[in-house]
Protein backbone atom coordinates (compact mmCIF):
# COMPACT_ATOMS: atom_id res chain seq x y z
CA UNK A 1 0.00 0.00 0.00
CA UNK A 2 1.29 3.20 -0.44
CA UNK A 3 -0.49 5.06 2.91
CA UNK A 4 -1.25 2.59 5.85
CA UNK A 5 -4.10 2.96 8.34
CA UNK A 6 -2.11 3.89 10.52
CA UNK A 7 -1.11 7.18 8.82
CA UNK A 8 -4.61 8.19 7.83
CA UNK A 9 -5.99 7.57 10.99
CA UNK A 10 -3.69 10.12 12.43
CA UNK A 11 -3.68 12.53 10.01
CA UNK A 12 -7.64 12.60 9.18
CA UNK A 13 -10.02 10.69 11.86
CA UNK A 14 -11.21 11.01 15.44
CA UNK A 15 -9.82 7.47 16.80
CA UNK A 16 -7.89 7.32 19.64
CA UNK A 17 -4.13 5.52 19.23
CA UNK A 18 -5.46 2.55 20.74
CA UNK A 19 -8.50 2.36 18.66
CA UNK A 20 -6.30 2.74 15.66
CA UNK A 21 -4.22 0.30 17.07
CA UNK A 22 -6.83 -2.45 17.30
CA UNK A 23 -8.18 -1.12 13.56
CA UNK A 24 -4.56 -1.86 12.15
CA UNK A 25 -4.75 -4.98 13.11
CA UNK A 26 -7.61 -5.59 10.54
CA UNK A 27 -5.29 -4.44 7.37
CA UNK A 28 -3.25 -7.68 6.75
CA UNK A 29 -6.76 -9.53 6.22
CA UNK A 30 -8.67 -7.07 4.43
CA UNK A 31 -7.86 -8.78 0.74
CA UNK A 32 -8.55 -12.04 2.16
CA UNK A 33 -12.28 -11.15 3.27
CA UNK A 34 -12.58 -9.48 -0.38
CA UNK A 35 -11.61 -12.74 -1.69
CA UNK A 36 -13.42 -14.73 0.70
CA UNK A 37 -16.84 -12.20 -0.53
CA UNK A 38 -16.04 -11.81 -3.34
CA UNK A 39 -16.78 -8.06 -2.95
CA UNK A 40 -15.22 -4.88 -2.77
CA UNK A 41 -14.26 -3.70 0.74
CA UNK A 42 -14.09 -0.25 1.98
CA UNK A 43 -12.98 0.64 5.52
CA UNK A 44 -14.43 3.86 7.35
CA UNK A 45 -13.87 5.82 10.31
CA UNK A 46 -15.36 9.53 11.50
CA UNK A 47 -13.14 12.24 10.73
CA UNK A 48 -12.09 14.86 12.94
CA UNK A 49 -14.55 17.24 11.03
CA UNK A 50 -17.44 16.87 12.76
CA UNK A 51 -20.65 14.98 10.23
CA UNK A 52 -17.41 13.53 8.32
CA UNK A 53 -16.17 10.25 7.41
CA UNK A 54 -13.00 9.06 6.48
CA UNK A 55 -12.30 5.79 4.33
CA UNK A 56 -8.97 4.28 4.80
CA UNK A 57 -8.68 1.28 3.14
CA UNK A 58 -9.86 -0.19 -0.32
CA UNK A 59 -9.48 -3.90 -1.84
CA UNK A 60 -11.44 -5.62 -4.62
CA UNK A 61 -11.44 -9.25 -5.14
CA UNK A 62 -8.50 -11.25 -6.41
CA UNK A 63 -6.46 -8.07 -7.06
CA UNK A 64 -2.87 -7.47 -6.07
CA UNK A 65 -2.79 -4.05 -7.07
CA UNK A 66 -5.22 -2.75 -4.35
CA UNK A 67 -2.27 0.56 -3.77
CA UNK A 68 -3.36 1.88 -7.29
CA UNK A 69 -6.73 2.33 -6.32
CA UNK A 70 -6.35 2.97 -2.51
CA UNK A 71 -4.56 6.38 -4.24
CA UNK A 72 -7.24 8.04 -5.42
CA UNK A 73 -10.10 6.33 -2.91
CA UNK A 74 -8.68 6.46 0.65
CA UNK A 75 -7.38 9.30 2.15
CA UNK A 76 -10.25 11.79 1.79
CA UNK A 77 -12.99 13.15 3.94
CA UNK A 78 -16.30 13.04 2.97
CA UNK A 79 -19.62 14.22 4.27
CA UNK A 80 -22.17 12.34 6.42
CA UNK A 81 -24.61 13.26 4.09
CA UNK A 82 -22.80 11.31 0.78
CA UNK A 83 -22.72 8.20 2.58
CA UNK A 84 -25.75 7.98 4.38
CA UNK A 85 -26.14 4.21 5.28
CA UNK A 86 -21.92 4.02 6.50
CA UNK A 87 -23.02 7.04 8.98
CA UNK A 88 -25.69 5.39 10.50
CA UNK A 89 -23.32 2.07 11.34
CA UNK A 90 -21.30 4.28 13.23
CA UNK A 91 -23.78 6.37 15.03
CA UNK A 92 -25.89 3.23 16.31
CA UNK A 93 -23.24 0.07 16.23
CA UNK A 94 -25.74 -2.10 13.85
CA UNK A 95 -25.49 -3.57 10.57
CA UNK A 96 -27.18 -2.35 7.45
CA UNK A 97 -27.90 -3.80 3.85
CA UNK A 98 -28.91 -1.07 1.55
CA UNK A 99 -28.70 -0.15 -2.05
CA UNK A 100 -25.60 2.49 -3.58
CA UNK A 101 -26.01 4.46 -7.00
CA UNK A 102 -23.02 4.41 -8.51
CA UNK A 103 -23.78 5.21 -11.73
CA UNK A 104 -27.18 7.13 -12.78
CA UNK A 105 -30.17 5.09 -12.75
CA UNK A 106 -27.71 1.98 -11.78
CA UNK A 107 -27.46 0.61 -7.88
CA UNK A 108 -25.03 -1.61 -6.14
CA UNK A 109 -26.08 -3.45 -3.20
CA UNK A 110 -24.19 -2.70 -0.12
CA UNK A 111 -23.99 -4.62 3.26
CA UNK A 112 -22.52 -2.24 6.21
CA UNK A 113 -20.75 -3.64 9.57
CA UNK A 114 -19.61 -2.28 12.83
CA UNK A 115 -16.09 -2.63 13.76
CA UNK A 116 -16.38 -2.43 17.61
CA UNK A 117 -13.10 -1.70 19.88
CA UNK A 118 -12.45 -3.61 23.27
CA UNK A 119 -15.11 -1.38 24.93
CA UNK A 120 -17.48 -2.48 22.72
CA UNK A 121 -17.72 1.25 20.71
CA UNK A 122 -18.31 1.70 17.41
CA UNK A 123 -14.56 2.59 15.65
CA UNK A 124 -15.50 2.23 12.20
CA UNK A 125 -17.66 0.84 9.31
CA UNK A 126 -16.49 -2.40 7.23
CA UNK A 127 -18.86 -1.48 3.68
CA UNK A 128 -19.11 -4.42 1.48
CA UNK A 129 -20.46 -3.33 -2.03
CA UNK A 130 -21.12 -4.58 -5.54
CA UNK A 131 -23.32 -7.47 -6.50
CA UNK A 132 -22.67 -11.21 -6.11
CA UNK A 133 -25.05 -14.56 -6.84
CA UNK A 134 -27.75 -15.49 -4.03
CA UNK A 135 -25.66 -18.51 -3.13
CA UNK A 136 -22.44 -16.34 -2.32
CA UNK A 137 -24.14 -13.91 -0.13
CA UNK A 138 -23.41 -15.54 3.16
CA UNK A 139 -19.92 -15.31 2.45
CA UNK A 140 -20.39 -11.48 3.32
CA UNK A 141 -20.85 -12.31 6.96
CA UNK A 142 -18.24 -14.69 6.98
CA UNK A 143 -16.16 -12.68 5.59
CA UNK A 144 -17.15 -9.95 8.47
CA UNK A 145 -16.64 -12.09 11.12
CA UNK A 146 -12.91 -12.91 9.88
CA UNK A 147 -12.07 -9.34 10.24
CA UNK A 148 -13.08 -9.35 14.12
CA UNK A 149 -11.00 -12.16 14.72
CA UNK A 150 -7.59 -11.35 16.56
CA UNK A 151 -4.87 -11.96 15.00
CA UNK A 152 -1.94 -13.45 16.37
CA UNK A 153 1.41 -13.29 14.39
CA UNK A 154 1.56 -17.46 14.07
CA UNK A 155 -1.65 -17.62 12.43
CA UNK A 156 -1.55 -14.56 9.80
CA UNK A 157 -0.15 -17.07 7.10
CA UNK A 158 -3.68 -18.86 7.64
CA UNK A 159 -5.40 -15.59 6.11
CA UNK A 160 -3.12 -14.76 2.99
CA UNK A 161 -5.05 -13.79 -0.03
CA UNK A 162 -6.86 -16.87 -1.39
CA UNK A 163 -6.68 -18.67 -5.08
CA UNK A 164 -8.69 -19.10 -7.72
CA UNK A 165 -7.71 -22.86 -7.71
CA UNK A 166 -8.85 -22.92 -3.59
CA UNK A 167 -12.60 -24.11 -3.22
CA UNK A 168 -14.30 -22.82 0.04
CA UNK A 169 -16.67 -24.56 2.44
CA UNK A 170 -18.37 -23.17 5.24
CA UNK A 171 -19.31 -24.95 8.51
CA UNK A 172 -21.18 -23.90 11.64
CA UNK A 173 -20.45 -24.75 14.84
CA UNK A 174 -22.57 -27.42 15.39
CA UNK A 175 -20.83 -28.78 12.08
CA UNK A 176 -23.51 -28.50 9.51
CA UNK A 177 -22.13 -27.26 5.79
CA UNK A 178 -23.80 -23.66 5.16
CA UNK A 179 -21.86 -23.69 2.30
CA UNK A 180 -19.74 -25.13 -0.26
CA UNK A 181 -18.61 -23.87 -3.74
CA UNK A 182 -18.38 -25.62 -7.31
CA UNK A 183 -14.83 -26.15 -6.43
CA UNK A 184 -15.43 -27.47 -2.93
CA UNK A 185 -17.95 -30.16 -4.29
CA UNK A 186 -15.64 -31.03 -7.47
CA UNK A 187 -12.71 -31.85 -4.68
CA UNK A 188 -14.67 -33.79 -1.76
CA UNK A 189 -16.36 -35.94 -4.95
CA UNK A 190 -13.38 -36.94 -6.49
CA UNK A 191 -12.31 -38.21 -2.69
CA UNK A 192 -15.68 -40.31 -2.62
CA UNK A 193 -18.00 -37.56 -1.04
CA UNK A 194 -21.61 -38.47 -3.00
CA UNK A 195 -24.37 -36.74 -2.90
CA UNK A 196 -24.54 -32.36 -2.25
CA UNK A 197 -23.05 -30.75 0.74
CA UNK A 198 -25.24 -28.07 1.86
CA UNK A 199 -26.70 -29.00 5.13
CA UNK A 200 -24.47 -31.99 5.34
CA UNK A 201 -23.09 -33.02 8.67
CA UNK A 202 -19.69 -33.82 8.98
CA UNK A 203 -20.33 -35.71 11.99
CA UNK A 204 -21.87 -37.93 9.99
CA UNK A 205 -18.96 -39.07 7.46
CA UNK A 206 -16.13 -40.91 8.59
CA UNK A 207 -12.98 -39.02 7.22
CA UNK A 208 -12.70 -35.45 8.03
CA UNK A 209 -11.64 -34.38 5.18
CA UNK A 210 -12.74 -30.55 5.45
CA UNK A 211 -10.90 -30.69 8.80
CA UNK A 212 -13.61 -29.12 10.28
CA UNK A 213 -14.05 -31.83 12.90
CA UNK A 214 -10.30 -30.87 14.39
CA UNK A 215 -11.02 -27.28 14.37
CA UNK A 216 -14.48 -27.25 16.21
CA UNK A 217 -12.81 -29.48 19.21
CA UNK A 218 -9.86 -27.11 19.85
CA UNK A 219 -10.86 -23.71 18.32
CA UNK A 220 -7.74 -23.38 16.92
CA UNK A 221 -6.51 -23.17 13.07
CA UNK A 222 -4.05 -25.07 11.31
CA UNK A 223 -2.70 -25.78 7.23
CA UNK A 224 -1.86 -29.32 6.41
CA UNK A 225 -1.52 -31.28 3.42
CA UNK A 226 -4.25 -34.50 2.65
CA UNK A 227 -2.93 -37.66 0.48
CA UNK A 228 -5.86 -40.10 0.15
CA UNK A 229 -5.83 -42.91 -2.88
CA UNK A 230 -2.84 -41.43 -4.56
CA UNK A 231 -4.85 -37.74 -5.12
CA UNK A 232 -3.15 -34.69 -3.06
CA UNK A 233 -4.77 -32.04 -1.66
CA UNK A 234 -3.98 -29.08 0.41
CA UNK A 235 -6.39 -26.81 3.09
CA UNK A 236 -6.72 -23.88 5.65
CA UNK A 237 -8.74 -24.52 8.06
CA UNK A 238 -9.90 -21.26 9.99
CA UNK A 239 -12.33 -20.87 12.93
CA UNK A 240 -14.32 -17.78 13.66
CA UNK A 241 -15.02 -17.59 16.96
CA UNK A 242 -17.23 -14.74 18.91
CA UNK A 243 -17.02 -14.99 22.49
CA UNK A 244 -14.38 -17.87 22.47
CA UNK A 245 -16.74 -19.44 20.80
CA UNK A 246 -16.73 -21.24 17.48
CA UNK A 247 -19.84 -19.73 15.29
CA UNK A 248 -18.07 -21.06 12.08
CA UNK A 249 -15.19 -23.01 10.38
CA UNK A 250 -14.08 -22.03 7.01
CA UNK A 251 -12.10 -24.72 5.05
CA UNK A 252 -10.21 -23.80 1.65
CA UNK A 253 -9.24 -26.49 -0.47
CA UNK A 254 -6.69 -26.90 -3.15
CA UNK A 255 -6.41 -29.67 -5.91
CA UNK A 256 -2.40 -30.20 -5.34
CA UNK A 257 -2.17 -34.02 -7.39
CA UNK A 258 -0.54 -32.86 -10.24
CA UNK A 259 1.37 -29.95 -9.15
CA UNK A 260 2.69 -32.41 -6.54
CA UNK A 261 3.83 -34.87 -8.90
CA UNK A 262 5.76 -31.93 -10.75
CA UNK A 263 7.51 -31.02 -7.81
CA UNK A 264 8.15 -34.63 -6.82
CA UNK A 265 9.74 -34.80 -10.35
CA UNK A 266 11.55 -31.27 -10.08
CA UNK A 267 12.99 -32.36 -6.64
CA UNK A 268 14.36 -35.89 -8.68
CA UNK A 269 15.78 -33.57 -11.66
CA UNK A 270 17.42 -31.75 -9.08
CA UNK A 271 19.23 -34.03 -7.30
CA UNK A 272 20.59 -35.17 -10.15
CA UNK A 273 21.58 -31.84 -11.57
CA UNK A 274 22.97 -30.96 -8.08
CA UNK A 275 24.98 -34.60 -8.28
CA UNK A 276 26.25 -33.75 -11.87
CA UNK A 277 27.66 -30.66 -10.47
CA UNK A 278 29.55 -32.73 -7.65
CA UNK A 279 31.13 -35.33 -10.11
CA UNK A 280 31.97 -32.47 -12.50
CA UNK A 281 33.48 -30.79 -9.92
CA UNK A 282 35.58 -33.76 -8.83
CA UNK A 283 36.61 -34.97 -12.06
CA UNK A 284 37.82 -31.09 -12.57
CA UNK A 285 39.84 -31.23 -9.11
CA UNK A 286 41.51 -34.73 -10.54
CA UNK A 287 42.24 -33.26 -13.38
CA UNK A 288 43.69 -30.36 -11.45
CA UNK A 289 45.81 -32.56 -9.35
CA UNK A 290 47.31 -34.24 -12.19
CA UNK A 291 48.52 -31.46 -13.95
CA UNK A 292 50.22 -30.60 -10.73
CA UNK A 293 52.13 -33.76 -10.56
CA UNK A 294 52.69 -32.88 -14.10
CA UNK A 295 53.85 -29.20 -12.75
CA UNK A 296 56.30 -30.86 -10.27
CA UNK A 297 58.40 -32.79 -12.94
CA UNK A 298 58.69 -29.86 -15.00
CA UNK A 299 62.39 -28.29 -15.04
CA UNK A 300 61.43 -25.59 -17.30
CA UNK A 301 60.19 -22.56 -15.31
CA UNK A 302 57.88 -21.75 -18.14
CA UNK A 303 56.83 -24.55 -18.54
CA UNK A 304 55.82 -24.38 -14.86
CA UNK A 305 54.17 -21.60 -14.53
CA UNK A 306 52.29 -22.69 -17.60
CA UNK A 307 50.42 -25.45 -16.03
CA UNK A 308 50.37 -23.43 -12.47
CA UNK A 309 47.84 -21.23 -14.71
CA UNK A 310 45.82 -23.52 -16.07
CA UNK A 311 45.58 -25.62 -13.09
CA UNK A 312 43.88 -22.37 -11.26
CA UNK A 313 41.78 -22.20 -14.28
CA UNK A 314 39.89 -25.67 -13.74
CA UNK A 315 40.18 -24.57 -10.02
CA UNK A 316 38.18 -21.15 -10.41
CA UNK A 317 35.27 -23.33 -13.00
CA UNK A 318 35.36 -26.25 -10.43
CA UNK A 319 34.83 -23.87 -7.71
CA UNK A 320 31.64 -22.46 -9.61
CA UNK A 321 30.78 -26.41 -9.57
CA UNK A 322 30.95 -26.73 -6.28
CA UNK A 323 28.38 -23.95 -4.80
CA UNK A 324 26.04 -25.57 -7.87
CA UNK A 325 26.05 -28.64 -6.07
CA UNK A 326 25.25 -27.07 -2.48
CA UNK A 327 22.23 -25.61 -3.74
CA UNK A 328 19.51 -25.90 -4.96
CA UNK A 329 18.85 -23.23 -7.43
CA UNK A 330 20.75 -22.34 -10.78
CA UNK A 331 22.09 -19.27 -10.08
CA UNK A 332 25.20 -18.04 -8.54
CA UNK A 333 25.84 -15.25 -5.92
CA UNK A 334 29.00 -13.90 -7.86
CA UNK A 335 29.74 -11.45 -5.43
CA UNK A 336 30.15 -13.92 -2.58
CA UNK A 337 32.11 -16.25 -4.98
CA UNK A 338 34.72 -13.90 -6.20
CA UNK A 339 35.40 -12.98 -2.70
CA UNK A 340 36.32 -16.81 -1.91
CA UNK A 341 38.23 -16.99 -5.12
CA UNK A 342 40.36 -13.81 -4.27
CA UNK A 343 41.29 -15.59 -1.22
CA UNK A 344 42.30 -18.91 -2.92
CA UNK A 345 43.68 -17.43 -5.38
CA UNK A 346 46.52 -14.78 -3.66
CA UNK A 347 47.00 -18.18 -0.57
CA UNK A 348 47.60 -20.52 -3.53
CA UNK A 349 49.70 -17.81 -5.86
CA UNK A 350 51.63 -15.50 -3.81
CA UNK A 351 55.04 -16.19 -2.13
CA UNK A 352 55.39 -16.43 0.84
CA UNK A 353 57.79 -13.70 1.86
CA UNK A 354 54.98 -11.32 -0.35
CA UNK A 355 52.69 -9.31 1.65
CA UNK A 356 49.91 -8.65 -0.42
CA UNK A 357 46.61 -6.89 1.32
CA UNK A 358 43.41 -8.11 -0.41
CA UNK A 359 40.10 -6.24 -0.09
CA UNK A 360 36.63 -6.53 -1.43
CA UNK A 361 33.83 -4.69 -1.76
CA UNK A 362 30.10 -6.15 -3.16
CA UNK A 363 26.63 -6.97 -2.16
CA UNK A 364 25.02 -9.89 -3.27
CA UNK A 365 24.60 -10.28 -6.77
CA UNK A 366 22.84 -13.38 -8.76
CA UNK A 367 23.80 -14.41 -12.45
CA UNK A 368 22.70 -17.70 -13.64
CA UNK A 369 25.38 -20.76 -14.12
CA UNK A 370 26.88 -20.34 -17.09
CA UNK A 371 27.54 -16.67 -16.89
CA UNK A 372 28.69 -16.91 -13.29
CA UNK A 373 31.57 -19.58 -14.82
CA UNK A 374 32.16 -16.73 -16.95
CA UNK A 375 32.62 -14.01 -14.46
CA UNK A 376 34.47 -17.03 -12.07
CA UNK A 377 37.30 -17.24 -14.97
CA UNK A 378 37.73 -13.70 -15.90
CA UNK A 379 38.56 -12.88 -11.89
CA UNK A 380 40.81 -15.97 -12.18
CA UNK A 381 42.82 -14.39 -15.12
CA UNK A 382 42.77 -11.15 -13.71
CA UNK A 383 43.17 -11.76 -9.94
CA UNK A 384 46.64 -13.99 -11.63
CA UNK A 385 47.83 -11.31 -14.22
CA UNK A 386 48.12 -9.20 -11.14
CA UNK A 387 49.76 -11.83 -8.55
CA UNK A 388 52.45 -13.06 -11.31
CA UNK A 389 53.03 -9.71 -13.45
CA UNK A 390 51.62 -7.18 -11.33
CA UNK A 391 53.79 -8.04 -8.09
CA UNK A 392 56.28 -10.17 -10.08
CA UNK A 393 59.21 -7.93 -8.70
CA UNK A 394 57.13 -6.58 -5.80
CA UNK A 395 57.24 -7.82 -2.34
CA UNK A 396 53.92 -6.17 -0.55
CA UNK A 397 51.29 -4.52 -2.16
CA UNK A 398 47.40 -4.13 -2.59
CA UNK A 399 45.14 -6.24 -4.19
CA UNK A 400 41.37 -4.86 -4.99
CA UNK A 401 38.22 -6.69 -6.26
CA UNK A 402 34.91 -5.59 -6.30
CA UNK A 403 31.41 -6.74 -7.90
CA UNK A 404 28.65 -4.27 -8.42
CA UNK A 405 25.46 -3.36 -9.68
CA UNK A 406 24.66 -0.28 -11.46
CA UNK A 407 21.35 -0.62 -12.02
CA UNK A 408 20.60 -2.87 -14.93
CA UNK A 409 24.55 -3.45 -15.35
CA UNK A 410 27.22 -5.15 -13.64
CA UNK A 411 30.67 -3.81 -12.62
CA UNK A 412 33.25 -6.00 -11.93
CA UNK A 413 36.65 -4.32 -11.22
CA UNK A 414 40.21 -5.64 -10.20
CA UNK A 415 42.55 -3.51 -8.59
CA UNK A 416 46.43 -3.60 -7.92
CA UNK A 417 49.36 -1.64 -6.81
CA UNK A 418 51.84 -3.39 -8.66
CA UNK A 419 54.28 -2.52 -11.32
CA UNK A 420 52.10 -1.43 -13.80
CA UNK A 421 50.96 -2.91 -17.29
CA UNK A 422 54.30 -3.23 -19.98
CA UNK A 423 54.45 -0.76 -22.41
CA UNK A 424 52.46 -1.19 -25.35
CA UNK A 425 49.71 -3.35 -23.84
CA UNK A 426 46.02 -2.69 -24.50
CA UNK A 427 42.58 -4.92 -24.47
CA UNK A 428 43.13 -4.97 -28.06
CA UNK A 429 46.92 -6.63 -27.91
CA UNK A 430 46.60 -8.65 -24.48
CA UNK A 431 50.23 -9.20 -23.78
CA UNK A 432 49.41 -12.43 -22.10
CA UNK A 433 47.35 -15.21 -22.96
CA UNK A 434 44.98 -14.49 -19.60
CA UNK A 435 43.92 -11.67 -21.10
CA UNK A 436 43.20 -12.79 -24.59
CA UNK A 437 40.77 -15.37 -22.52
CA UNK A 438 39.43 -12.42 -20.93
CA UNK A 439 38.43 -10.47 -24.35
CA UNK A 440 36.79 -13.59 -25.68
CA UNK A 441 34.83 -14.34 -22.82
CA UNK A 442 34.04 -10.77 -21.95
CA UNK A 443 32.68 -10.14 -25.87
CA UNK A 444 31.34 -13.82 -26.01
CA UNK A 445 30.05 -14.69 -23.06
CA UNK A 446 28.86 -12.13 -21.37
CA UNK A 447 28.65 -9.69 -24.70
CA UNK A 448 30.32 -7.00 -22.31
CA UNK A 449 32.74 -4.33 -22.57
CA UNK A 450 36.14 -3.39 -20.47
CA UNK A 451 39.17 -1.17 -19.70
CA UNK A 452 42.31 -1.83 -18.79
CA UNK A 453 43.64 1.88 -17.26
CA UNK A 454 46.38 2.91 -14.66
CA UNK A 455 45.51 3.03 -11.16
CA UNK A 456 46.35 5.98 -9.05
CA UNK A 457 49.73 6.46 -8.19
CA UNK A 458 50.72 3.07 -9.49
CA UNK A 459 49.62 -0.40 -10.59
CA UNK A 460 46.90 -1.03 -12.61
CA UNK A 461 42.79 -0.97 -12.87
CA UNK A 462 40.90 -3.73 -15.22
CA UNK A 463 36.98 -2.73 -15.15
CA UNK A 464 34.41 -5.15 -17.05
CA UNK A 465 30.71 -4.25 -17.31
CA UNK A 466 28.03 -6.19 -18.90
CA UNK A 467 24.14 -6.25 -18.94
CA UNK A 468 22.63 -8.93 -16.62
CA UNK A 469 19.74 -10.73 -18.59
CA UNK A 470 16.49 -12.61 -17.66
CA UNK A 471 17.86 -15.83 -16.59
CA UNK A 472 20.15 -14.15 -14.15
CA UNK A 473 17.34 -13.28 -12.39
CA UNK A 474 15.23 -16.54 -12.94
CA UNK A 475 17.28 -18.85 -11.69
CA UNK A 476 15.54 -22.19 -10.95
CA UNK A 477 14.31 -22.54 -7.75
CA UNK A 478 14.74 -25.85 -5.65
CA UNK A 479 12.27 -26.81 -2.34
CA UNK A 480 -15.04 -37.78 2.09
CA UNK A 481 -15.78 -34.81 4.51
Amino acid sequence: MNTSILEICRRYSSLSEVQIHILQHSEEILQFASDLSRREIQLFVPGKKPQSLVSVAWRTPFSRQSSMAEGVRVGCEIAAYEEPAVWQVLQQGRPLHAGREVQYGKIESLAAYPFADNAGSCIAAVVFFGNVEVSRESLTETAYWALQVPQEIAARDLYRPLTVQEGVVVVDGNGVITYADEMAVGILHLRGHIGGLQGFNIYNAQRDFIGAKRALATAKGYMDEVLFQGAVFTRRVLPLLQHGKVQQIVSLLAERTELHHKEAELLVKTSVIKEIHHRVKNNLQTIAGLLRMQSRRAHNEETKMALNESVQRILSISFIHEILARQDAETVDVAAAAQQLLTLAVRSMAAPERRIETVFRGESLYLSSGRATSVALILNELITNALVHGFGKERSGTLSVSVQAKGEQVEVSVTDTGCGMPPGSDRENPAHLGLEIVRTLIETDLHGQWRIAANMPQGTRVTVRFLRQKEDRDGISHGHC
